[in-house]
């Protein structure tokens, strides 16, 4: 036993040098590819949280309200808010009567139109639903003249960190008296991200924008000069209090300000994060499933290069064996350098991911991340660090154990068996060159010749599969954003009052839309804020079986009054079943609703307010709403929003001119003296505007995941062409013998090129062939389970001018891939080779 151990040590010693270089190039590439799989699997974890994270960081209030009727932060109504069921905290902040001006003092922009300039001295966007400084610095507290712009508003009026703003502060009238009480030259010490910003649906991204004060600036002018407060209630059980605390709120402005229905916007944070992480979940699938590819390819390149080296030393294993050395230390030898070089791999993956840990967070909430920098992640880096180590030297060992002689057998017959297609082609007359380049290509030799054969076809079917299915997902991805009835957006405008609480007058619109001749049909429809199982859900209140219905995603449209259809993550969140009964609660209203389907929800609704989107709301009919609930604003009452589909043929921009008439004149009525002095006052002095396509948060941040698949994408399949350049390169230097007796027998220089460009063609084409259907197959099933969390209607598409530009590009880059070595092949000294033969 002694003398094997010596000459396995005296082996080792001998052949390190030799063998250092592959020891090395195992360990290089599982860090490399490794720690890009273990990169983005993290980044992916990183990328799903991030919003969450950053939310909790703001100290996020539950619900952001924001009541219509006028008070004051110092109001007894925001303590009697406070007094509520489950209201742990609330706090209130003011926007100002403010406009802007000139250097002469002259009137701008009015900002409660464009912009708000905000402010709080109880701690609501500094503690509590905390603005993010994005730039610059806060504001502090005791200046009276120092703001924080958000991006939108800082865009608008052309302001960076440093600039200067003249705004003038108005008492409360309407209309706002013509000069200013005071003016104030606001320096914008930063730039400054709300919470609820981050990510919004088309809806919301109509409100421009804000600057926020100082306590100080609000407790100067909060007692005469603001119309509009902001009220951030936080509760005792969080967001599943949502519906209570609605009902009670509501009830609470009917008692204090005498009205007969409140109304006000409400925003809820557990929506807000609810969307977001939708919008967000095309990057962490992109990241997931790139990283679960990466790993999967290091650990089948990485067994095979294993597998490769230890048959490259058969030769020195008979050799072991013949000298005495055991089993064991004959397939110790082989394996122990390749376990740790596994091992040392590993370790380099692992710190190559927490190195590029800093890039990992994608998405909108990357600039705002609360905890930027290196970041370990032992649930994925540990784990991974330890499935890498086991995984390959567990081949290393079997593996080198397998080739161990047994029994008496000193040596092995290194005889190669001719593969099937090479004997098909010579048989079918192929041209000598490519008969060799199929023998190159499907035929990794024997011991010294051995060549990484399957490693380059396994690499090359994963390059193309992980590009095609990119491809498959992005043109799916791109189909969704360019047709808005796969999102809900099943009509063609709407007709909308720009807060998205005014009545549409029917008396006035119907005639008008009736007699046109480019609209087919249109849908009335209202727009309310329900509790459902404890749950404010946004809900859109239509005709049964009318013209119009959302795209239905399961079960079936509403077909009769005592039915209700909900977006997918309002079903979920209501832990509920289509067939169930849900009891549907509002100011004076109780409903006792079956659930008959789930659909894509058009993203609609109130601004800055609760409203239907992709996945959240509900649509039930009309017929159950009592007249008077509908009917507030006399005979100029009418649904909050009319959904219009034109005739076949009729252009979008012909469509939209006729409906913009109708807008048009239905602002012109509702500034009618008939219409101020018959109706409530809901209508008059309103304006109207048509709608196009409004998309949800999904889509619109899915650009914010950028070229991330295709980059990504694009990285291993550079990665599989530079492993197809080292296998011919490889394949060549090994196989010189061959390439020696073929030139000897009458191979021209240019014979052995065509030779390696068919090998490399081989390669390539056997990677598309299977790499193809596979990875649009995957891409769709991607894009399936995609569409379905986003609540979309799937309709997956295969880009097929894409696909055969990668096949046609493919089989150019592998044959340019060839040239360098076709070119060692064709000068390979064939009689100097022979001779050491």
């Amino acid at each position: 036993m002694s003398s094997g151990v010596d000459l396995i040590w005296y082996r080792f010693r001998a052949t390190l040098k030799r063998r250092l270089g592959g020891y090395l190039a195992l360990a290089i590439f599982v860090g490399l590819i490794g720690g890009i799989a273990f990169g983005s699997l993290v980044g992916a974890r990183r990328t799903e949280s991030s919003y969450p994270q950053y939310l909790t960081s703001t100290n996020p209030s539950d619900l952001l309200v924001q009541p219509t009727t006028s008070i004051n932060c110092a109001d007894p109504f925001v303590a009697a808010i406070g007094r509520l069921r489950d209201v742990s905290q609330v706090r209130c902040a003011l926007a100002l009567e403010a406009e802007t001006l000139d250097a002469n003092g002259s009137i701008g922009t009015i900002l409660l139109t464009q912009v708000e300039l905000v402010a709080s001295s109880q701690g609501l966007f500094s503690s509590q639903d905390k603005v993010t400084v994005i730039d610059g610095r806060a504001a502090d507290p005791a200046r009276v003249n120092e703001v924080v712009a958000s991006p939108a508003a800082a865009s608008l009026f052309h302001l960076h960190v440093g600039s200067r703003l003249l705004v003038g502060i108005d008492r409360y009238t309407e209309p706002p008296l013509g000069k200013p009480l005071r003016s104030l030259d606001l320096t914008v010490v930063g730039i400054g991200v709300f919470n609820n910003q981050i990510v919004q649906d088309d809806v919301d991204r109509g409100h421009t924008g804000f600057f926020l004060g100082t306590p100080a600036l609000a407790r100067q002018f909060s007692a005469c000069c603001t119309s509009v407060t902001y009220d951030g209630v936080q509760l005792t059980n969080g967001g599943r209090d949502d519906g209570v605390f609605e009902s009670e709120y509501s009830a609470l402005v009917q008692k204090t300000f005498k009205v007969a229905h409140a109304q006000f916007q409400i925003y809820a944070t557990s929506v807000i994060e609810a969307d977001a992480q939708r919008a967000i979940r095309p990057e962490t699938i992109a990241l997931a499933t790139f990283g679960g590819i990466a790993a999967i390819a290091a650990l089948v390149v990485g067994a095979q290069v294993i597998s490769r080296r230890l048959r490259e030393q058969i030769e020195d294993a008979d050799v072991l064996w013949a000298l005495g050395a055991g089993p064991a230390l004959t397939a110790a030898d082989g394996f122990s350098g390749l376990v740790l070089s596994s091992a040392v791999g590993s370790v380099a993956a692992a710190a190559l991911a927490v190195a590029l840990s800093p890039l990992a967070v994608f998405g909108p909430a990357r600039a705002v991340d609360p905890a930027p920098g290196f970041d370990f992640d032992w649930t994925v880096i540990g784990f991974g660090m330890a499935a890498f180590t086991l995984v390959l030297s567990a081949v290393a060992v079997v593996t080198a154990y397998r080739l161990v002689p047994r029994g008496t057998t000193r040596r092995r017959i290194t005889t190669e068996r001719r593969s099937a297609v090479v004997r098909a082609a010579l048989g079918a007359g192929v041209p000598p060159s490519a008969a060799v380049g199929l023998h190159f290509a499907l035929q990794s030799g024997r011991g010294r010749s051995a060549t990484p054969v399957r490693s380059a076809i396994i690499g090359g079917v994963l390059a193309i599969g992980v590009v095609m299915a990119t491809l498959t997902f992005g043109d799916s991805l791109n189909t969704l954003a360019s047709h808005p009835a796969l999102y809900g957006w099943n009509f063609d405008a709407a007709l909308f009052s720009t807060d998205g609480y005014g009545p549409i007058p029917s008396v006035v619109v119907d005639p008008l839309l009736a007699h046109d001749p480019q609209v087919a049909s249109a849908t009335g429809v209202y727009f309310a804020t329900v509790e459902i199982g404890g749950a404010a859900v946004p809900a859109i209140i239509a005709a049964a079986s009318g013209p119009w219905a959302p795209p239905v995603l399961s079960g079936h449209a509403i077909e009769g009054s005592h039915q209700i259809v909900l977006g997918t993550a309002t079903l979920a969140a209501l832990h509920k079943r289509i067939g169930d009964t849900v009891t549907v609660q509002g100011p004076d209203l109780t409903l006792h609703l079956r659930i008959v389907g789930t659909a894509s929800l058009p993203t609609i609704g109130t601004t800055l307010g609760l409203h239907a989107s992709i996945a959240t709301g509900a649509v039930f009919s009309t017929a159950l709403i009592p007249s008077a609930l509908i009917d507030t604003s006399g005979p100029f009452s009418g649904p909050n929003a009319i959904f219009v589909r034109f005739r076949s043929g009729v252009g979008e921009v012909a469509g939209d001119q006729t409906l913009d008439h109708v807008a048009a004149e239905l602002t012109a009525v509702s500034r009618s003296p008939r219409i101020v002095a018959e109706s409530s006052g809901d209508s008059a002095g309103l304006v109207f505007e048509v709608l196009g396509p409004q998309r949800p948060a999904e889509i619109v941040n899915y650009r914010s995941m950028g070229a991330t698949p295709g980059v990504l994408a694009a990285g291993l399949a550079v990665g599989a062409v530079a492993a197809l350049g080292l296998t011919l390169i490889a394949s060549v230097r090994r196989r010189r013998r061959e390439l020696a007796l073929l030139k000897t027998i009458g191979f021209t220089r240019r014979q052995l090129l065509v030779a390696v460009a068919w090998q490399a063609t081989v390669v390539a084409a056997l990677s598309l062939v299977i790499g193809t259907p596979l990875g649009i197959a995957f891409g769709r099933l991607l894009w399936l389970l995609f569409a379905h969390q986003l609540s979309a209607v799937a309709d997956p598409a295969v880009p097929v001018v894409s696909v055969a530009a990668v096949v046609l590009g493919t089989l150019l880059i592998a044959n340019l891939v060839a040239a360098v070595p076709g070119r060692i092949a064709a000068e390979t000294p064939t009689a100097l080779l022979l001779r050491a033969e």
